[in-house]
């Protein structure tokens, strides 16, 4: 009964993470993910290394381990207990760098007050990726008219190099371009 009960602790905390992580996805239509990315790479992703090689191992030897009924020798053993928690920091480690890029995306649209701009600026780069499932997905590429730095956009249209991308959108708190419309 016990491990049940902690099955469903598990499960729950990956919904919640999934709900989290999609949530960005399906209420704001366009946003820099590059900006939002640098910004987790660079502020956040060591301290939540740190952070989970201080707790992992500790979960893995009071929770996990004791699951375990499989005898094996000390040398494989210790080889297992390394690679498991190995397995788990990677794992880990995208499930709260997910979080943390999503978070960042959100709180840029809730707080702060967000500072609206038209943008009007051409197309330097177009491209089109096609994902596992099938589903085109096209990409533009402009000059930020506040920061100049270049700005990658999913887009739901096809455009052209020399096109316009007229959209009014958004600064947030973080600084990252987004729209709702």
């Amino acid at each position: 009964m016990k491990t049940e009960n902690w099955k469903f602790k598990v499960i729950l905390f990956y919904v919640v993470c999934a709900i989290i992580i999609g949530y960005p996805f399906f209420t704001i239509k366009y946003f820099e993910s590059h900006t939002a990315l640098k910004i987790t790479a660079k502020y956040l992703l060591l301290p939540i290394i740190i952070c989970l090689l201080v707790i992992l191992p500790r979960f893995y030897f009071k929770k996990v381990k004791p699951l375990d009924k499989v005898k094996r020798s000390k040398t494989k053993e210790k080889f297992s207990d390394f690679f498991s928690i190995l397995f788990m920091l990677i794992c880990s480690t995208g499930i709260f760098f997910g979080i943390a890029f999503s978070l960042i995306i959100t709180t840029n649209k809730i707080f702060g007050k967000s500072e609206s701009v038209i943008i009007s600026q051409p197309i330097e780069k177009c491209t089109e990726n096609i994902t596992k499932n099938g589903r085109l997905r096209h990409y533009v590429e402009f000059e930020n008219p506040k920061t100049n730095e270049i700005i990658v956009l999913e887009v739901y249209k096809k455009y052209k190099v020399g096109d316009v991308f007229q959209k009014e959108m958004k600064y947030g708190a973080w600084g990252i371009l987004y729209s709702t419309e």
